[in-house]
């Protein structure tokens, strides 16, 4: 269309010199176009793309000139509108151009109002094929509902114009898109392809991501509430969702990282498993430069706190080989009183520890009394973060420090550094 319209403006433009008077007592400043459809059918949005290619000409043609030659010779005017209308905008017939001259606040303005209509078949039908590149389909499903007025919007701009205007039109769809992905979607852009079928549009627009993308996702799910080998199955399902960030911008994903959050807790508070056990999910997103992306996914009551736990110590020559229970009720939202169950498997020896133990913030401060040894027992913990956790134990009886630091491998397997007043040992941990 544009090159339409260049090549015509140089014909106009003698034209007008033909048909204007040479004064300039009155010299037009201002030129509006206004476009209709006599059939009613076309879009505002593509009579708007109409208007404005017609503006062009318009505005060559009577901007700076007489005011009244204009008006002395408005039939001639009106004709070579018209003229230049049919050739110009492909797929519509210019019925009628009305060329009048009024004062306005802002000056002598030329008002050029078109009366077109299609010449042919016109959109019956508009199909749109809305894709994300490279995103798993459950998420690709998440970002289209940040888009929901594209598809009808798109229909409304084509439906009822005319066939023979796809070539054109095509980027009044184009902007519509791009200002929308814009819009809802900054870190993405998107191609667009029209064509047409018999009486129908298709309208195939292709939505990708671009800048830094997440690569590989680092997942956990881990409870300290409960065993974690009863989540088995809840673990490997959120594994497959978490794995599909996968593809995403990391500013995306770093941008909504809240709504993601939530998206995933509104599934994990529906588990059966999440509320036959009375867990409260809880859930981190963190993307890193790097291109990685770790989802942390926590499980945990505010009624009850069970483990269980396997010790192979490497550095000992005895006693390295033991177990562990725990088994406690939070009687208010930070105490806890709690029995554990320890047995060394070298000679089969039970220890029996009630005790009672305060949790503030990442910080665990607990108190038993050992039986049948009759001692008592300190003990505090930090969790730096959910891998790493620092573990201060005092036993009363000989007045010997324990200290240790843990790292998480995963949920089932950690290893621990201990060092004591007497030796030191590396512990490794499997917990269920």
């Amino acid at each position: 269309m544009k090159q339409t319209i260049l090549s015509l403006l140089c014909l106009a433009l003698c034209q007008a010199a033909f048909f204007g008077g040479t004064g300039l007592a009155a010299p037009v400043t201002q030129v509006r176009v206004d476009i209709t459809d006599s059939r009613g059918t076309t879009s505002r949005a593509l009579l708007n793309k109409m208007a404005g290619s017609m503006q062009v000409v318009a505005e060559q043609l009577f901007n700076g000139r007489d005011a009244a030659a204009i008006a002395a010779d408005r039939e001639g005017y009106e004709h070579l509108l018209a003229e230049i209308s049919d050739r110009v905008i492909t797929g519509y017939q210019t019925n009628e151009v009305q060329l009048r001259i009024a004062e306005t606040p802002d000056g002598t303005t030329a008002i050029a109002g078109f009366s077109v209509s299609p010449w042919g078949q016109v959109v019956q039908k508009t199909d749109v094929d809305l894709q994300f590149s490279g995103i798993d389909a459950k998420t690709s499903a998440l970002l289209k509902h940040k888009l929901p007025g594209l598809e009808k919007q798109l229909r409304q701009t084509l439906e009822g114009a005319s066939l023979d205007a796809a070539d054109w039109a095509g980027s009044v769809v184009r902007a519509q898109v791009r200002n929308q992905v814009e819009a809802a979607l900054p870190d993405f852009k998107a191609a667009v392809d029209l064509t047409t079928r018999g009486g129908n549009a298709v309208v195939q627009v292709i939505i990708y991501p671009v800048g830094a993308l997440v690569r590989d996702v680092e997942y956990s799910m881990v409870s300290k509430s409960i065993p974690n080998i009863l989540l088995m199955k809840v673990k490997y399902k959120y594994a497959d969702q978490a794995k599909a960030l996968r593809g995403l911008p990391l500013a995306y994903v770093q941008k909504n990282r809240t709504e993601l959050e939530d998206l995933f807790l509104e599934e994990l508070k529906a588990e059966k498993q999440v509320q036959r056990h009375h867990l409260t999910p809880g859930i981190t997103i963190a993307p890193s430069p790097g291109g990685d992306a770790k989802v942390d996914i926590t499980l945990e009551s505010k009624e009850y706190r069970i483990w269980f736990e396997g010790y192979g110590d490497i550095g000992r020559d005895d006693h390295n080989l033991s177990g562990k229970a725990h088994l406690g009720k939070y009687i208010a939202p930070r105490d806890e009183i709690f029995g554990e169950v320890s047995v060394d498997l070298d000679n089969v020896d039970w220890m029996f520890d009630p005790g009672f133990a305060y949790h503030w913030n990442k910080a665990t401060f607990s108190y038993m009394r050992r039986f049948p040894d009759d001692k008592s027992l300190y003990r505090a913990e930090y969790d730096f973060t959910p891998k790493w956790r620092f573990r201060v134990e005092h036993f009363g009886d000989t007045g010997d420090n324990e200290y240790a630091v843990r790292y998480r491998i995963h949920e089932f397997l950690s290893g621990e550094y201990v060092y004591s007043t007497d030796k030191s040992y590396f512990r490794i941990i499997g917990n269920l």
